[in-house]
């Protein structure tokens, strides 16, 4: 049983979930083997995670009386400490502050109420999957409040998703020494109406790896995990001129590897994952399901008259198979970890010099 328990514990780490059962899980080892200092460590971040800082404190200063030069535990006591004066300082600033600025924060009687739908709930911190009703209130978001409601929990699995050996792998490919793919803040979540998106370091000009999620309307309820390149020429990015030319010539390189025998790094893998075309933000294409016609389709486009072109892994809510992997985060980051795998020979040969 203890093997299984350990076995279980470092499958929660990878995934970077340090929820209610890890909690317990890491909490049954200590009590079997108190010196495992692998499962406390990973007990301390758990108690860390929850809130608990008092209970992280005590199992990372268990640590270090064996093994004062502990790095995790020291790092955890140090986030311990910045998250203690944090508070600290919030409390300050709460108590110092007037009663008429709390008043003026108030909604004005005239002015129109917010949705109640997107007011009601306390906004989500941890990635806990993606339910049938995270669905159903992006859905309802619009594009201002997409980034404000579903944003915490996105920056958590991407932190989950940047730990994996497939995603340190794609990051080096990208950038030698790189080990991390994509940005972790809230404003690298990108909102569009009912759909949010986030992409790879330095992805918005070349070939990107995108993660992203459809809440209904015309795309559907879908979360999607591939390769997509962005070829729109309007907006207001930086350089936009010169990447809108880059990311066009990274395109048609795709589209001559399409038409090459290397075409078998697209086919292979989208047979291997059941993986879908996009274009112009729509879900995926009904109409184009074998990978050999969605590689002629890829080809034919003319870069300069099409906006955003997608190919990659689709798990819908309508099925039920995907849709019990949506909502378990372990299983959903161990889904986007093969995704990557199996895309990275693909990812090598679009970014060779």
């Amino acid at each position: 049983m203890s093997s299984a328990l350990e076995e279980r514990a470092r499958a929660l780490a990878v995934a970077q979930d340090f929820g209610a059962e890890a909690l317990d899980v890491n909490r049954r080892l200590v009590a079997a083997n108190p010196a495992d200092a692998a499962s406390r460590t990973r007990l301390g971040r758990c108690y860390l995670e929850a809130g608990r800082l008092d209970e992280a404190e005590a199992e990372y200063r268990e640590v270090l009386r064996v093994n004062p030069r502990n790095r995790i535990a020291v790092g955890g006591l140090e986030t311990i400490e910045r998250q203690r004066n944090a508070a600290a300082m919030a409390e300050q600033a709460r108590v110092a502050r007037p009663a008429r600025a709390r008043r003026a924060a108030a909604p004005h009687p005239s002015a129109p109420s917010p949705s109640p739908s997107l007011t009601s709930e306390p906004v989500p911190q941890t990635f806990t999957g993606f339910s049938a009703g995270d669905f159903a209130e992006l859905g309802g978001c619009r594009r201002g409040a997409v980034q404000a409601r579903f944003a915490p929990r996105v920056v958590d699995l991407v932190r989950r998703v940047n730990a994996l050996a497939s995603s340190v792998e794609m990051a080096g490919i990208r950038e030698a020494g790189k080990r991390q793919l994509f940005r972790v803040g809230r404003a690298d979540v990108h909102p569009a109406d009912a759909h949010w998106y986030v992409f790879n370091l330095g992805g918005r000009w070349e070939p990107q790896c995108n993660i992203g999620m459809y809440g209904g309307g015309r795309a559907g309820n879908w979360l999607r995990i591939g390769v997509g390149y962005n070829l729109n020429d309007e907006g207001a990015d930086a350089e936009r001129s010169s990447g809108v030319t880059q990311v066009r010539d990274h395109f048609r390189r795709f589209q001559r590897l399409l038409t090459s025998a290397r075409r078998s790094l697209l086919l292979g893998w989208m047979v291997k994952e059941d993986a879908r075309l996009e274009y112009e933000h729509a879900g995926p294409r009904p109409d184009v399901r074998e990978p050999s016609h969605a590689a002629t389709v890829i080809a034919g486009f003319d870069p300069e008259h099409v906006a955003w072109v997608f190919v990659g892994k689709w798990l819908g809510l309508e099925n039920a198979d995907e849709a019990a992997i949506l909502s378990d985060p372990v299983a959903l980051v161990r889904t986007i970890d093969r995704v990557l795998t199996g895309l990275t020979p693909l990812w090598r040969a679009l970014h060779e010099r």
